[in-house]
């Protein structure tokens, strides 16, 4: 372009800079995958590479692609975990040099995670949420069903929606955790602390009600008892955790905090409160998300019955109903009676360990990848364009 003087205008040096430094970024990035594609091995273990919709500070993808991923190693799985911030052509360039037999894509929020951009190769699409249900989202997911060989659901609602939107197989994996190394504060010394563990409660109106009138119930049968809500960030209503107040109650509202000081954090909490709303269309779809927490450190349960609460709970490892009296009952009587929570924290982790562990969803994983894996997939995979 001409300036006024009739030369030529130039880009302005941030700019250029820009341009000159995005190659190397976008190098950099592949550079630790090389590692990966150098050490794999040429024998019969089967390869997977993983497209993860985010990065692993996402708890979804944290416990549902990473560290299924690390499972499936110890399983015999070579693995590749591609990370979100690759182009299109670079993760063509990493899956035709890895050569994977089959790809473990987590739904579609990621724009490259679409089953028409990869047609050489089967895919098992993972999906925890009731994505369905988000306008710009339900598009891509009814078109990607028909287009995967299996969709590996966290719970029955989704793979009962997957089933009838088309997906070929569906396999229900209840989503996993790893078992922390901290010890267990015995329920004894644990104080009236409530927990209420969700991520952004403040978008959980339904369930925030139920919770609001509960615990009002409580601290007015209890004076004195603590509701430790969680994920306030910069910018959050400060209303919301003042929504709460009611005579005899005390408010704490816990800054976003990384997963391990999340659950040092229930170290000193009695009961941990599981509502789900399903008069909420996306709410039907959630499995056991923070209830995790609650499970891993011995959190006495009380939750709604819905989701898969009810097929995980029994009434030895947690209060699960959908009556308010019930929950304040069940609230009021854990708290004063320790001897009852250790039973029934203790029971919940028996069972926890049998059914809800990163290991347990890995062999869930293994079993489905390994019933649709295509091993001549290797021999060629197009890349993929730009």
């Amino acid at each position: 372009m001409s300036g006024q003087d009739g030369g030529m205008s130039l880009a302005p040096p941030t700019t250029v800079l820009r341009r000159t430094l995005r190659p190397a970024v976008r190098l950099a990035r592949e550079v630790p995958l090389w590692r990966h594609l150098v050490r794999r091995g040429r024998g019969p273990a089967p390869r997977v590479v993983a497209l993860p919709a985010r990065g692993r500070e996402d708890g979804a993808a944290a416990l549902r692609i990473h560290d299924v991923s690390h499972g499936l190693r110890s399983l015999g799985w070579q693995v590749l975990v591609l990370p979100p911030a690759l182009t299109l052509a670079q993760r063509g360039r990493m899956i035709g040099a890895f050569g994977p037999d089959v790809l473990l894509m987590q739904g579609v929020r990621h724009p490259f995670n679409r089953p028409d951009l990869y047609p050489a190769l089967p895919i098992v699409m993972d999906m925890d949420d009731a994505d369905f249900h988000l306008p710009h989202l339900a598009g891509p997911l009814a078109g990607a069903m028909p287009r995967i060989a299996c969709l590996i659901a966290g719970s029955r609602y989704i793979a009962e929606w997957g089933r009838g939107a088309g997906a070929p197989r569906t396999e229900v994996v209840w989503t996993g955790t790893p078992v922390s190394p901290r010890p267990h504060t015995p329920q004894s010394v644990r104080g009236p602390v409530i927990a209420w563990g969700q991520t952004r409660p403040m978008t959980y109106a339904r369930e925030a009600s139920l919770v609001r009138q509960v615990m009002r119930r409580v601290a007015a049968a209890r004076p004195g008892v603590t509701l430790r809500l969680y994920d306030r960030r910069a910018g959050d209503d400060p209303g919301f955790a003042e929504s709460f107040a009611a005579p005899g109650l005390t408010v704490e509202w816990c800054a976003a905090m990384p997963y391990d000081a999340y659950l040092a954090s229930f170290d000193d909490v009695a009961v941990g409160l599981a509502p789900l709303c399903p008069e909420t269309p996306f709410s039907r779809g959630k499995s056991f998300g923070k209830v995790l927490a609650y499970l891993d450190r011995k959190v006495a349960v009380v939750g709604s019955e819905a989701g898969e609460h009810g097929a995980f709970f029994t009434g030895e490892t947690g209060v699960i109903t959908n009556d308010p009296d019930a929950w304040q009952e069940g609230v009021l009587s854990l708290l004063g009676a320790p001897d009852r929570r250790e039973r029934q924290v203790n029971g919940a982790f028996d069972a926890f360990l049998r059914c809800l562990t990163s290991d347990v969803a890995g062999k869930h994983v293994d079993a489905v990848l390994r019933g649709v894996a295509v091993s001549d997939t290797r021999r060629s995979v197009p890349e993929l364009p730009g």
